[in-house]
């Protein structure tokens, strides 16, 4: 147990679950064999209104506590998580984790470890890897800002990457090396005092997917909360296997213009829109010019078309 001192409350721990029955019953079968003790974790499963055997597959999990709430439709992340937090009336401490994330036996362990060191920053979270174990940078993100969206427009996030450099709006590992102090911690790990996240409502629900972290986290600080990401908890963060490339980018960039929106002034929006559409409509006509030459970009080219379009049915 490595001396670990468990609190008396327990750790509530939430999911929200779409088509991904099983990868949510491989991260508590991780939870299970873990060396935080079950007899003090509350699992919460918001169920999306799946369609296929999720619902059965989360039913047959045995040998800790688990509570299943099941959406009459696809409220989304934020949305659904905000189910289970109106349901939560004990514990110090609240976890959000992703389906598609495996945990290490002592992953809990260090990320409450770290969080009882520094209780005064009131949200933690710690590394991410990928599949092939290595380090993936998505664990934490600064504040986005209208550089970050002129970058990834203009495709100088390609020329950073070329360079080692991280992209303006992420932190790179010297950064995190010099303060763990961050601004927001990403939600596929995420540890939050409870008793904060009941102070700010929760995930805004306007942010059906991606952003809606961000945001948590933004508001959070407000509240004079100063996240922190520690280097000592990881986990595997294997990315949605829910969605296809062309929902991903919908979701994606309307979720970060949604945040623009609430958060910036209105010539920053405007201009942040501006620029995801030129971004856009740049791939498209490289993708389109070079299946002339290449057919396998031809769907690329479609793909970029097809975001071209739901762009004019976005609304904020």
């Amino acid at each position: 147990m490595n001396n670990l001192e468990i609190h008396a409350n327990k750790l509530n721990i939430i999911f929200v679950c779409y088509h991904c029955g099983t990868d949510i019953k491989n991260a508590i079968e991780d939870i299970k064999k873990g060396e935080y003790p079950i007899e003090n974790i509350n699992i919460f499963i918001v169920d999306n209104a799946s369609q296929d055997d999720s619902v059965n597959i989360l039913k047959s999990i045995k040998d800790i506590e688990i509570n299943i709430i099941e959406s009459r439709d696809n409220l989304g992340f934020g949305s659904g998580c905000n189910l289970a937090i109106k349901l939560i009336n004990s514990g110090e401490k609240t976890l959000f984790l992703n389906p598609d994330i495996r945990l290490k036996p002592d992953s809990i362990t260090k990320l409450v470890q770290f969080s009882d060191k520094t209780l005064e920053s009131r949200l933690w979270g710690g590394k991410t890897f990928d599949v092939d174990g290595n380090e993936d940078g998505k664990n934490a993100w600064k504040e986005p800002s209208l550089f970050g969206v002129f970058s990834w427009s203009f495709f100088l996030d390609i020329i950073f990457k070329k360079f080692g450099l991280a992209p303006p709006d992420a932190y790179s590992s010297s950064d995190l090396k010099k303060s763990n102090i961050v601004d927001s911690i990403s939600g596929c790990f995420l540890l939050i005092e409870t008793k904060l996240l009941k102070e700010i409502n929760g995930f805004d629900e306007r942010f059906f997917m991606y952003s809606e972290e961000i945001d948590l986290c933004r508001r959070a600080r407000e509240k004079g909360a100063t996240p922190r990401s520690t280097d000592t908890a990881y986990i595997i963060h294997e990315g949605s296997k829910t969605l296809n490339s062309a929902n991903k980018l919908n979701f994606l960039y309307h979720s970060k213009l949604l945040y623009a929106k609430k958060h910036w002034s209105s010539y920053k929006f405007w201009l942040a829109r501006a620029f995801i559409y030129m971004g856009s409509f740049a791939r498209f006509t490289a993708h389109y010019i070079t299946s002339i030459f290449i057919k396998s970009n031809k769907e690329n080219a479609d793909l970029w078309a097809g975001f071209l379009r739901k762009q004019t049915e976005w609304k904020f």
